[in-house]
């Protein structure tokens, strides 16, 4: 995302693109686009700008509900009153940043839905991530489309400072107040949600986690932190190895190598990512920042709204897409990627790919102005799903206002607690450019931009990565999608048979978690399967334990009124 989308990323575009000017490039480069059939390997690295951590620190997911409302009017809206912090003790400071009649307190907003909901059954607990709960209400279908089979109570928490669940006023902007904005707050939230659902619905038999992306890794830390609260968790696209501290280490170059291998399998083979690599090549080492007159070219080349002001500018607007590109790498059309506005046409990285192969009649080699043209069609099935836009604004990663929304907020966590080293691109094992992680640059750029300092280690460590899964975790299913570039980041193999895989040869991010569909492969079917089967396991074993809780109840009472009787 996706969130995100949600998002991963988050500021403000115009210092965004000012820090990525700031170069970085030789002074020596041409005027006019070379034409050799072989370039030389990539020397030049761009400062990392903030474009390209907005893409990363996106974790995840950038959706809005598709259709509008139509599961959301079949549930009711509800609030909770939670504490600013779980882990403090409502100081006068927090009463004061919390203001108005709950002081250090605010409310945070979830959605029932009962209409399937029987006695005795689960509840199925979506884990909100980085966006409107009212997204994941939307386009979970695999929660809603065994509801009934399960005769289950869904219920869809919406994350702390996101939607409408936020403690912050409209004007309140200061980083200092979004302090408890962070995965363990949200947790914590989630569990007190569970317990006021327990006594509402008392007879309710045991509580599934749902999520996807950044709610995957939720739902299964919430199992694995909590795992008296829920009894099983469904953890989609969860790359929770995505941290330093993990043993073997977390591989920057994982996600560009992700995105690439989905352009590797999209119907041309290795030449589909070398075209790409290609455009990149001939876009970064036929100018810079200082020769106006390529500059100039790149703007008519890409219909660019603005004038362009580096190379890296326009290049770090199309890695954008093409990663969210095969994040949504879906077999059916799908606005899941674009807020809804707008659709990608199914299986996109095909379409890139088919963009990227056509020849210019007139050019004698792929190094000619037609590959730029390639990639500017390729990426405009991203940036202009509506087929309205007259031009591109170049260096806006965002295809409409709408996955905006919450930008700065995952900005700030990413800044926190949730810093991936990511930023690793080029040289043999993926599609872009050369350019290596600088973890000096980005504990800069969070200084500058929220005033805090990262924490590497601090998701590992809090929520124990790779030894947790192996050595403690159960009832978790981790299912990754094989066309996802997050899936190199996520829990791909286990020793711990209380821990279910689902690898998805065909599928994209979180895809068994959506809706159902006659175009869906068969690995995707086969993976929704496997967690229904897990599902009903995991109700059963908490309606077996609930009943022999009875039953012993039921004898220890016998045995009681029994020797009273005999005493009497």
């Amino acid at each position: 995302m996706m969130m995100f989308f949600v998002l991963l990323f988050l500021l403000s575009h115009a210092v965004a693109i000012a820090e990525s000017r700031a170069s970085h490039l030789s002074s020596s480069s041409s005027s006019t686009i070379q034409t050799t059939t072989t370039e030389p390997p990539l020397k030049r690295q761009p400062k990392p700008s903030r474009e390209r951590r907005r893409r990363r620190g996106m974790l995840l997911t950038r959706f809005h509900q598709e259709t509008e409302n139509k599961y959301v009017s079949r549930c009711e809206e509800r609030w909770i009153q939670q504490p600013l912090s779980h882990f403090s003790w409502n100081s006068e400071e927090e009463e004061e940043r919390g203001g108005g009649e709950g002081g250090g307190e605010f409310k945070t907003r979830y959605f029932v839905c009962s209409e399937f909901y029987r006695k005795d059954s689960p509840i199925f607990l979506y884990t909100g991530n980085e966006a409107n709960v009212e997204s994941y209400l939307e386009n979970t279908g695999l929660m809603w489309e065994n509801a009934e089979h399960f005769n289950a109570l869904l219920v869809f928490a919406e994350h702390r400072y996101y939607g409408k669940s936020s403690p912050m006023s409209d004007d309140d902007e200061e980083d200092e107040n979004k302090n408890t904005l962070n995965s363990m707050e949200a947790l914590a939230d989630y569990a007190s949600l569970v317990r006021e659902l327990r006594e509402e619905y008392e007879d309710a038999v045991a509580v599934i986690a749902f999520g996807g992306s950044y709610g995957g890794m939720l739902a299964s830390w919430m199992r694995m932190k909590y795992p008296h609260v829920v009894d099983g968790a469904i953890a989609a696209s969860a790359p929770i190895y995505a941290f330093d501290g993990e043993n073997p280490p977390v591989d920057p170059n994982a996600f560009a190598r992700g995105s690439t291998y989905t352009a590797m399998v999209s119907g041309h083979g290795a030449e589909c990512p070398k075209r790409i690599q290609d455009a990149f090549t001939l876009l970064i080492d036929s100018g810079d920042e200082n020769d106006k007159i390529y500059l100039d070219v790149l703007k008519h080349t890409f219909r660019a709204c603005d004038d362009i002001e580096s190379p890296y500018e326009v290049a770090e607007w199309a890695q954008s897409a093409l990663d969210y590109i095969a994040m949504g790498d879906y077999p059916v059309e799908s606005g899941y990627m674009l807020s809804g506005k707008g659709t990608l046409p199914a299986w996109p990285m095909k379409v890139v790919c088919n963009a990227m192969m056509v020849d210019d009649p007139n050019a004698s080699n792929s190094t000619s102005l037609a590959l730029l043209e390639n990639l500017r069609e390729a990426v405009s099935i991203y940036y202009n799903a509506t087929k309205t836009e007259q031009c591109f604004t170049i260096g806006d990663p965002s295809p409409n206002d709408d996955t905006k929304a919450t930008e700065d907020l995952w900005g700030y966590q990413y800044c926190s607690e949730m810093f991936m080293p990511m930023e690793t691109t080029g040289g043999e094992n993926d599609m872009y450019w050369l350019s290596s992680w600088n973890e000096t640059n980005e504990f800069r750029y969070c200084r500058d931009a929220y005033d805090v300092q990262p924490r590497p280690y601090f998701a590992q460590e809090t929520y124990g990565g790779r030894k947790m899964v192996e050595n403690f975790a159960s009832n978790i299913v981790f299912s990754n999608g094989m066309l996802d570039p997050w899936h190199l980041l996520g829990v791909l193999e286990t020793s711990n048979p209380r821990v279910v895989l689902a690898k998805i040869d065909e599928g994209a991010h979180h895809n068994d978690l959506m809706f159902s569909s006659k175009d869906d492969p068969t690995s995707v079917k086969r993976a929704r399967l496997l967690e229904v089967k897990e599902i009903q396991r995991w109700v059963d074993e908490a309606r077996a334990m609930k009943r022999e809780k009875r039953e012993a109840a039921v004898s220890v009472a016998k045995y009681r009124r029994n020797a009273t009787n005999k005493f009497v």
